[in-house]
This record gives structure tokens, sequence and C-alpha cells, in this order.
């Protein structure tokens, strides 16, 4: 299904390419050449493509109130703690940090899953006469300061209930999390692979040598560890797997 493009120039500044999984935490996968290692399912080519690259990206498949709102709190709160577990200042995911995981690996994985099934315009039904019709620009307008809209076709962007939708699982996800206990897992040897999506098991990768598990507590992993989580990584993905350098990871 297409995207609806903006207006030539973008003159709202809308987010048009929606990463699944934060360009921040992608970044801290790349090499010295400021890329990251792709592979795809159905190709044994490897690429090395930039965290800002589509490839990484739904393309405007939820609202502008969704991807600057809830979701960037989210993100945001993650980040934060993402950059304090790295650098030692947080050292176990405690009750105040779960809900700040449980959000962000939720989050993750309904984006991948509405990236995949974008939901199309909705036409509304009855005899409805619009009060005006809005033009393209008036519809970018209300977009940007997150207020839905109707199309003088009579029709709902798709985006504007994906944006909500999403919201909903969200609720849903957070209570089918309530078990989960976050461990910091470090590897002592090898990289991680990170898939489009980890919705099979419960891991959120962190960098190529710390990611947190579920139901796990603080460990050092050795080689053989690492490759069980990474043939988790690729039974996982959808369309493709990134590493920073897929000969450091072991299988």
């Amino acid at each position: 299904m297409t995207f609806e493009e903006t207006q030539k120039g973008n003159p709202h500044r809308l987010v048009v390419k929606q990463h699944t999984f934060p360009r921040a935490s992608i970044a801290r996968f790349v090499g010295r050449d400021g890329r990251v290692c792709v592979s795809y399912t159905s190709s044994k080519k490897q690429f090395r493509l930039k965290p800002e690259d589509e490839l990484f990206c739904a393309m405007r498949a939820w609202d502008e109130r969704a991807e600057q709102g809830y979701m960037r709190e989210i993100e945001d709160a993650f980040q934060s703690l993402a950059e304090a577990i790295i650098d030692g200042r947080v050292k176990h995911v405690g009750f105040f940090e779960k809900p700040i995981v449980n959000d962000f690996f939720a989050l993750w994985n309904i984006r991948a899953h509405r990236k995949s099934q974008p939901i199309a315009d909705q036409p509304i039904k009855g005899n409805i006469t619009p009060e005006r019709n809005l033009t393209k620009d008036q519809q970018e307008l209300l977009e940007k300061h997150h207020i839905a809209f109707i199309r003088p076709d009579l029709t709902i962007p798709g985006r504007n209930l994906a944006g909500a939708n999403i919201q909903t699982n969200l609720a849903i996800v957070r209570d089918q999390l309530t078990d989960a206990r976050w461990g910091i897992l470090k590897a002592g040897e090898g990289e991680f692979i990170v898939p489009d999506n980890f919705s099979n098991v419960r891991i959120v990768p962190l960098t190529p040598t710390i990611c947190l598990v579920s139901q796990s507590d603080n460990d050092i992993l050795s080689l053989d560890e690492v490759a069980e989580i990474n043939r988790y990584a690729i039974a996982s993905r959808k369309k493709y797997v990134f590493a920073r350098d897929f000969s450091k990871c072991p299988l």
C-alpha cells in the first residue's frame, strides 16, 4: 500500500520516514563508516546502510500525534535508560526501569507489525456533509497539531486510525508483560545481531555487546550463549537483520 505524500517541500515538517527500531538505537551498532551491516531474509548478500535508511522505516504509517506524542515519550525515556545502562549508572532493571523497557519492547514490535500491515484509509458511510472541505495545507496543519480530520472525499486517513490502534495495543501488551524481569546481559565474546522485530522472545539489543533479556539475571555470556541469542534474532526476523559486523556474530 502506498503512503500519502506531503505537500512539496513538506512545509509543516511532518515525519514521513518513521523508524520502527529507533535511529538512535541503530546508531549504536554502526561501524567506523557510520553504517550497519544488513542481511535480507531473501538474499545472502549483505549491505551497509546508514541508520536513517528507509529500510528501517515505515512510510507515514501512523499519524504525527503518535510519532511525536506518546511514541516520542516512550523512546526518550528508553534512550535515557539505555545510556545509563551502557555507561554503568544503572546496573539493574528494577521496579522503576521495568515499565520503560516493557513499553519500548512493545512499541518496537507493534510498529514493526503495523509497518508490514498498514491500515488503509476508511470511508465514512451515511449521508454526511462536512462543514468545510479542508485543503491539503489545512489537513497537514491539523495533523501537525495532533488533530484528526475528515478529507473532502469523506475518508479518514489510515495513519490516524493506526496511531490510535497502536496506542490501544500498547495497553494490551503492557498487561502481557507484567511478569517480565529484565536482565542486563553482556557478551564476553562475540557480538549481537538485531532483527527487524523480536516478537517471539523478549530481547532488547542495546549495543553490539549488551542486550536486555526477560526472565534473566544479569550475566556475562559465553560465545555459545551469544550465538543462541543470535539464532533467536534470525528466527524472529521478518525481512532483515543487522549488526555492526556479522563476522563477529557467532551462530
